[in-house]
């Protein structure tokens, strides 16, 4: 990915707003950087969270590392987002 063809982390977060209307139509949430997607928020339970991770790896094009599916990077949008940039904008991952 050339530095031009960057994602910027409130692209990816736009994009995830996408993703999970989606993928939860009935879910209406307004989704904030800062909303929870599990307690609170979306309300994701474990297996809506592997329906999400699937969704946005397909959207992606992209396989995520299961030492990436962490409490921590699944507990806001905006901390999804950012491992997400990460792991998109990685010249190595590429």
């Amino acid at each position: 990915m050339s530095s031009t063809d960057r994602k910027t982390r409130a692209d990816i977060e736009d994009d995830l707003r996408k993703i999970a209307a989606e993928v939860f139509p009935n879910h209406d949430v307004e989704l904030t950087s800062n909303t929870p997607l599990f307690n609170g928020g979306l309300s994701l339970n474990s297996t809506q969270m592997i329906e999400l991770t699937l969704a946005f790896e397909s959207y992606y094009d992209i396989e995520l590392e299961p030492e990436l599916l962490t409490v921590e990077h699944f507990a806001t949008l905006g901390s999804l987002a950012t491992m997400l940039e990460d792991q998109l904008n990685d010249d190595s991952y590429v």
